[in-house]
């Protein structure tokens, strides 16, 4: 593994490689992570929001930990996901808290590949030391399958205002 070399402003990369940089992974280069302060809402826990490419490959984020006692998935792609209020996108989003356990949670992004087997491309696990970090912000994660769609234009990374519907509870 390599040590984290992506173009995000994501706080808790930047404090992960701090941290960890000798195994950090390399975010992929069709993924783009932003962030920014929540609007409104609890003070504890962040939103997160995957959005891809209205005629992408599906594409799955896993949440283990948060507030749940089981594994639950974004999923956004050709099968699932709204359309974004611009139309050039699909999106899913949720409310994440953090569980009474003082658990660890990770996020895994995972992919189909050869044959429909879906594979993690990259992971994120947040200790309970690191929640500080995400407590009240929004976190964005643009996956394209061609790695110019929201890297190179700015107009496609669409923001909360921009989503029509996209909440997921589960």
């Amino acid at each position: 593994m390599s040590v984290y070399t992506g173009d995000s402003s994501l706080l808790y990369l930047q404090y992960y490689e701090k941290l960890h940089a000798s195994s950090i992974q390399k975010l992929p280069t069709n993924i783009v992570i932003d962030e920014r302060k929540r609007k409104d809402g609890s003070p504890s826990g962040f939103t997160l929001y995957l959005i891809v490419e209205k005629k992408s490959w599906d594409k799955a984020i896993r949440i283990n930990g948060a507030q749940y006692s089981y594994e639950v998935e974004l999923k956004v792609g050709d099968n699932g996901g709204f359309l974004t209020l611009d139309s050039k996108s699909k999106c899913l989003y949720t409310n994440l808290n953090w569980n009474s356990k003082n658990a660890n949670t990770t996020l895994s992004f995972a992919s189909p590949k050869s044959f429909g087997v879906w594979s993690e491309d990259f992971k994120i696990d947040i200790t309970p030391d690191q929640r500080k970090i995400f407590d009240g912000r929004e976190i964005y994660v643009y996956w394209s399958d061609n790695e110019k769609f929201y890297k190179e234009n700015i107009d496609n990374k669409i923001k909360r205002d921009q989503i029509g519907d996209g909440l997921r509870t589960f």
